[in-house]
């Protein structure tokens, strides 16, 4: 009797018994709280038949026991099938669920990129291009020589080294600080060459020139297209010393030539005007800008990995 009074308890408990997820829980937690409950659930009724059998066959003739076995087993085998259809169909949900959640990450992902990217090109309205020029093997010995004194090294993504071998460089304005493009494919640019006055004047570029494209704010685009203007009228001279000088000489010296007394060279006024409105990051922002030359701020400002050769070009000066 206790053990019929067992089969049976144990019979209402799989009907009655119910494990709630708590509220806490995800998804996955939830159906992990149900395969438990089911579990347990199917155990008992196992117990509770194999209780049942051996109840039957002791109480019953020996035919009616063993019918009665046949009986419960066919249950419990059936049970048995039961519970592997619910893990599969267990799996299966979870599955679609973690996949469903993965799917549901890489779309808030792309989301917060594309956020990210329009915020930058909202930021980042203009451009300007830095433009340095490679002498040819037939240029100028003035400008070979430059180039070879100031040359550096860089490795590219082959692994190889590369000769970085510039002897001028110019800020190139593609349009004025009222959004006006400029005919004919001209842009402006600023600078300074030997036996001249900084200037700022529109160009066309010649294929030597190797381009690193830098994108800036408008508002910092307007006033770094002001502040070359106003240099430009400053009749700043060009100073060969501090040129020549400035990968030999320590920087104690070098600083102690103003633009007003000695004047200036093309990389090293483009270098202060570019750290006065903190573009090219911190690299740029840490260098010496009277020990600058081309090819090195060629290196502070990306290298080759940023930079882009212009393919329509109108041949000029």
């Amino acid at each position: 009797m206790p053990v019929c009074f067992f089969g049976v308890y144990a019979f209402s408990l799989t009907r009655t018994t119910n494990f709630e997820p708590s509220s806490r829980t995800n998804g996955y937690g939830t159906h992990r709280c149900e395969r438990f409950r089911d579990s347990v659930r199917d155990f008992i009724y196992i117990r509770c038949c194999v209780a049942q059998s051996q109840i039957v066959a002791t109480a019953a003739t020996p035919r009616e026991g063993w019918h009665c076995r046949a009986v419960l087993m066919d249950r419990v085998l059936q049970c048995g099938t039961d519970i592997k259809n619910r893990q599969l169909e267990s799996s299966r949900v979870s599955i679609t669920e973690s996949l469903s959640l993965l799917d549901r990450d890489i779309e808030q992902g792309q989301a917060a990129r594309v956020h990210f990217q329009n915020e930058n090109k909202n930021k980042s309205e203009k451009f300007i291009d830095m433009m340095y020029y490679m002498p040819s093997i037939d240029d100028y010995l003035i400008n070979r020589i430059v180039a070879s004194a100031t040359a550096k090294t860089e490795i590219v993504d082959t692994g190889e080294e590369k000769s970085v071998t510039f002897s001028h460089v110019e800020i190139s304005f593609p349009c004025d600080e009222a959004d006006k493009y400029f005919e004919n494919n001209k842009t402006m640019g600023f600078s300074i060459v030997q036996n001249s006055m900084v200037y700022f004047r529109l160009k066309s570029w010649r294929q030597e020139y190797i381009p690193i494209r830098i994108y800036v704010d408008a508002i910092i685009y307007a006033k770094l297209y002001q502040t070359c203007a106003l240099l430009s009228m400053q009749n700043i001279r060009f100073d060969s010393f501090a040129m020549y000088a400035a990968i030999l000489l320590p920087v104690e010296v070098l600083r102690r030539r103003t633009r007003q007394n000695h004047g200036t060279y093309c990389s090293k006024i483009i270098t202060e005007v570019l750290q006065q409105f903190s573009i090219g990051g911190p690299l740029l922002a840490s260098s010496v800008a009277c020990q600058s030359t081309p090819s090195l701020l060629y290196m502070f400002l990306g290298g080759r990995s940023y930079a882009k050769r212009i393919t329509a070009r109108i041949p000029g000066a």
